[in-house]
């Protein structure tokens, strides 16, 4: 599957659209993978959204972890979790 090339995102509603597009994908994964692949997969979907958050690191980070969380892959490690 080709990578797809992504300008630097500035806006949340761009971001918000990407996350959406990966969290579908991340629903894909658990279906599709053994459960100890799935990570290393989410990863490779998500670097070209990392590379390109700019000053909206902190908020895309919050909602990757959220959706690794809500999908079972990792344990809820935030102060209130």
């Amino acid at each position: 599957m080709a990578r797809r090339k992504l300008a630097p995102m500035t806006n949340t509603p761009d971001i918000d659209i990407e996350l959406e597009r990966v969290e579908r994908r991340l629903q894909a994964l658990v279906r599709e993978l053994p459960r100890d692949q799935v990570l290393k997969a989410f990863a490779v979907e998500t670097q070209s959204l990392n590379q390109h958050a700019g000053e909206q690191a902190g908020y895309i980070i919050d909602r990757l972890n959220r959706m690794l969380v809500e999908a079972g892959v990792i344990e809820d490690e935030s102060p209130t979790g």
